[in-house]
C-alpha cells in the first residue's frame, strides 16, 4: 500500500523554544464552524432511493454552498465521515466529496484514510458514491477496493434499484486509461486474474 511520507519537525533541545512566542493553539473560525453546521444539515437533508425514487434527494441550494469552499470544505466534510456508520450520512458525504472534486478541490486525495474505511462496504449506495470520488481522484491504492466491490457484486448480485457496477466499472476503466498508473495496474491484474478471482472469491 502506497502511504505519503509525513516531515516530522525536530525541536533543538539545545534551545527550547519561547513559550511566549508560541503561536496560540488553532480555533476554529467562524466558516469553519458554518462549514460544520452547513455539512450536518445536508445530511439531515439526504435521503436514499427508496421504492418510489431510484435516486438520492437533498437539498442542491446547500450542497452547491458546501461545494463551493472546495479544499476549505473537505475537512467538515471528511471530520463527519470519519465518525460515521450511518449508510445515510456515509453517502451523503461521499456525494459532497464528489461536488467539491467537481468544483475543483484538490485535497481530497490526502484524505484516502477516511475515504478507504468504506471500501469493504456492501452498500449499493455507498459503493456509487466512493467509486466516483476513486474516479475523479485516480488514488493508486484506490483500484484493488474497486476491482473487490466489482467481483464481490459479480459474486453476490443483488436486485437493486440501481446497478453500482455501472459507476465502478467506469472507476475502473479510467484507472486503466491512466497512462502513469498503467504498468502498475497491469502487473495488478496479471497477480489477480479477475476471472479466477469471481470463480474464488467468498465473502
Amino acid at each position: 500500500m502506497y502511504i505519503k511520507p509525513f516531515t516530522f519537525r525536530q525541536y533543538n533541545a539545545q534551545k527550547a523554544p519561547n513559550v511566549n512566542s508560541q503561536k496560540p493553539v488553532h480555533q476554529i473560525s467562524l466558516d469553519e464552524t458554518e462549514q460544520c453546521l452547513l455539512v450536518k444539515d445536508f445530511c439531515r437533508s439526504f435521503k436514499l432511493p427508496d421504492n418510489n425514487y431510484n435516486y438520492s434527494r437533498f437539498d442542491e441550494k446547500l450542497a452547491q454552498k458546501i461545494a463551493s469552499y472546495k479544499d476549505n470544505a473537505t475537512k467538515p466534510v471528511m471530520d463527519m465521515l470519519s465518525k460515521t456508520d450511518n449508510e445515510i450520512e456515509s453517502t451523503a458525504g461521499l456525494y459532497l466529496v464528489n461536488r467539491i472534486i467537481d468544483a475543483g478541490a484538490k485535497n481530497v486525495g490526502e484524505y484516502y484514510h477516511v475515504i478507504s474505511k468504506f471500501n469493504d462496504s456492501n452498500s449499493p449506495n455507498i459503493q456509487t458514491m466512493l467509486a466516483g470520488v476513486y474516479r475523479k481522484t485516480q488514488i493508486p491504492d484506490g483500484f484493488a477496493p474497486l476491482m473487490t466491490m466489482y467481483l464481490k457484486n459479480v459474486k453476490n448480485p443483488k436486485n437493486e434499484k440501481f446497478n453500482p457496477d455501472e459507476e465502478i466499472c467506469g472507476a475502473i476503466l479510467s484507472y486503466l486509461g491512466n497512462k502513469e498508473l498503467t504498468e502498475s495496474l497491469t502487473d495488478f491484474l496479471k497477480r489477480n486474474n479477475p476471472i479466477t478471482a469471481i470463480n474464488n472469491y467468498s465473502n
